[in-house]
């Protein structure tokens, strides 16, 4: 083999494994995807219901500690004025990173769609992180 063949040839090679790698099936967290959609599903409604008692039993310590009483009410207001209120889960995706298994679920408020991201250590149940994306909740926080 000539020195472009065998370039040519490990390029392929190094694609093919990229590839791969990406068709992998990323790593769940301990619950089942109706297990994730249920707890959001209960986690938005819990905002809804400006119930912070519902809204936090399954978060990790961390959580907690960074999620008080006074960042519910204050993401509770946000979300209230740019969406709504919480209505519906919807399509769910899951990917890796560092140990966590992160869901970004397509949640449907009153006045818009809402990607909800939930984040689990993988084969974990309790929730590490939850963050919030949307139009209007991007054009508020600039």
């Amino acid at each position: 083999m000539n020195r472009k063949t065998t370039l040519i040839l490990t390029s392929l090679v190094a694609v093919l494994t990229l590839l791969l790698a990406a068709c992998q099936s990323a790593s769940p967290a301990a619950l089942g995807d109706d297990e994730v959609l249920d707890l959001t599903a209960g986690i938005l409604s819990a905002l809804n219901d400006n119930d912070y008692a519902a809204f936090t039993p399954s978060f990790s310590a961390e959580m907690l500690d960074a999620f008080d009483e006074s960042e519910f009410t204050e993401l509770r207001g946000v979300l209230q004025e740019t969406s709504g209120d919480f209505v519906s889960t919807g399509e769910m995706n899951i990917s890796n990173k560092d140990g966590y298994a992160i869901y970004r679920i397509i949640c449907t408020y009153e006045k818009e769609d809402v990607v909800v991201t939930i984040i689990f250590k993988i084969d974990g149940s309790q929730v590490e992180g939850l963050f919030f994306d949307s139009t209007n909740l991007r054009a508020v926080s600039q």
